[in-house]
């Protein structure tokens, strides 16, 4: 469906993707993970035409990026976090206002219209002004203005920011079931719970790059997912910080807390005798699976970007 090989773009000396390659699968729900500078907003914009990329190949239905723009495009639809509608209009007239805008008209209207307000619960809000919509509803109508152009992709934007817990839900439930519409959806969240609860599969963005992608359970259930959690009485140095952290698979949680993403004997002996020659005392140690979010961080923790 979407495949994009080396893909680098740069902001003057500042690389903001670095050869980055990733594959999305048709009808699925791809997660984007990653922290602030990873590279997901740029990212996004390009794969929605908004901003040019330096080098590499983006290929969308097997169509090239490049050279089928416009095609691409057309079917494809970007929800963003912020709230894209005119809160002085009502529903109706927003809908109808960039129906207009995208040029939809006729039957084909009709039909795009339908499904938006249905999939999205607003029959009932038509006739309302926008701005006296809940936070939870005008989510809703900024997916519904989204789903116009009756997309094949979906970009989902950090959609449940600034929301109850109960919308949330709801919008969760109505992104899972455009993937029963064979809908294609990536989303990007920051929200842990939110990327487990619905993707098939999650990409790890870190300084520009995918450092882990594949289905949430592979990378959490496999042998080398096995994590130590090592609790620290507090003083710890800040030496002893800024070593630790250059080691691979180890990360802070918090000052007093290690994550090990590996349960590899040599690298729990190494961590114990590193601790004990700084007169570190431990207080605790724990072992378990790896869950999404120690991954995340583990992962992300090091060689952070600005961009």
């Amino acid at each position: 469906m979407i495949e994009i090989n080396s893909l680098d773009k740069c902001y003057g000396n500042k690389k903001a993707l670095d050869g980055l390659s990733l594959s999305i699968p048709e009808n699925s729900i791809y997660g984007l993970l990653g922290p602030n500078g990873a590279g997901k907003t740029t990212l996004i914009s390009i794969l929605n035409g908004l901003i040019s990329f330096d080098s590499g190949d983006i290929s969308f239905f097997d169509l090239p990026l490049k050279k089928n723009l416009k095609i691409i495009r057309e079917r494809c639809s970007l929800i963003p976090q912020s709230l894209a509608f005119y809160e002085h209009l009502t529903v109706k007239e927003n809908l109808n206002f960039f129906a207009g805008v995208q040029k939809i008209r006729g039957k084909t209207l009709q039909h795009n219209l339908a499904y938006a307000v249905d999939t999205n619960r607003l029959s009932a809000m038509m006739d309302q002004k926008s701005a006296t919509l809940s936070g939870g509803q005008k989510r809703r109508l900024n997916i519904a203005i989204g789903l116009l152009n009756n997309p094949d992709v979906l970009f989902f934007d950090e959609p449940t920011v600034g929301i109850d817990p109960e919308s949330r839900n709801e919008i969760l439930n109505t992104i899972k079931a455009y993937k029963s519409d064979n809908k294609t959806v990536i989303y990007t969240s920051h929200y842990m719970p939110e990327i487990e609860k619905i993707c098939d599969q999650v990409a790890i963005m870190n300084a520009g790059k995918v450092v882990k992608q594949g289905s949430i359970s592979s990378m959490v259930n496999n042998e080398e997912s096995q994590q130590v959690i090592v609790e620290l009485y507090p003083h710890t140095s800040m030496h002893l910080h800024s070593t630790i952290t250059l080691l691979e698979d180890v990360s802070f949680i918090d000052e007093t807390t290690l994550l090990l993403n590996s349960s590899n004997s040599d690298l729990v002996s190494e961590i114990l005798i590193l601790l004990e020659t700084h007169h570190i005392k431990v207080k605790q140690i724990r072992y378990g699976t790896t869950t999404l979010e120690s991954l995340f961080i583990n992962l992300t923790s090091k060689g952070r970007s600005d961009v």
